[in-house]
């Protein structure tokens, strides 16, 4: 004959850990349910700001592309006043946006086309320093920086900004261009082992056959020159 199922009391239940603890969850889910609230409005009002913050970056973004490319126009048509004054306005006001890096290093190129070089070297170094986030620009900045030393006669210099532009692009040709010009700045101070290795580098990467030919021509004054060093 079945037993009947023993009733559980109040005590028992209270005794049952896991039972207990359930318990214990609700009892402090009640005490803190305002605490509770504020947490989840906290998380809702971070993902709104979130969205919020994307949606302003892109607006952002696509507003100053729009500025970047009106001064583009005005570089190319050699209004280079009114370019600059597009290009720093974009900076200031979308200074933390891609094209804002972008703008850094055409106002460079701006101020270098009006033979100011003190200004061009400030933005290129400001692009080195703040942005940095495009090989192929990075390089063209370390290009721009030589340029300007070369203005200077500081030779050895624009030796040592061709030689770390080159070896950051990211594009053959544009690559052994820059290191080509890094030789011949080198060749220009004396440093010849400093000038033979960089056309090396050249010689051993496959170039096309117009920076072949300008290596392989350093390459020959390089040695004509140790030749007379050793007489």
């Amino acid at each position: 004959m079945l037993k009947p199922k023993k009733k559980i009391t109040r005590k028992e239940l209270k005794k049952d850990p896991v039972l207990e603890k359930i318990s214990q969850i609700e009892n402090l889910v009640r005490k803190q349910r305002k605490l509770v609230s504020y947490i989840l409005l906290g998380v809702v009002a971070v993902v709104l700001l979130t969205i919020l913050l994307l949606n302003s970056k892109k607006k952002a973004n696509t507003a100053a592309m729009g500025e970047l490319g009106l001064a583009e126009m005005s570089f190319a048509r050699n209004d280079y006043d009114d370019a600059i004054l597009r290009l720093e306005n974009l900076i200031e006001k979308y200074s933390r946006t891609r094209s804002s890096g972008m703008a850094t290093i055409l106002l460079a190129r701006c101020y270098l086309a009006k033979d100011d070089y003190e200004n061009a070297r400030v933005n290129f170094e400001k692009y080195i320093d703040d942005y940095k986030d495009d090989k192929f620009l990075t390089a063209g900045a370390y290009s721009g920086l030589a340029i300007c030393a070369e203005q200077d006669s500081n030779f050895a210099l624009a030796a040592e900004y061709f030689e770390k532009g080159g070896k950051i692009s990211p594009h053959k040709f544009h690559k052994h261009e820059l290191l080509l010009n890094s030789a011949r700045n080198y060749l220009k101070v004396n440093n010849l082992e400093k000038a033979e290795e960089i056309v090396n580098i050249i010689l051993n990467d496959e170039p096309e056959s117009v920076n072949k030919n300008s290596a392989e021509l350093l390459l020959a004054q390089i040695t004509t020159r140790k030749g007379l060093a050793l007489k």
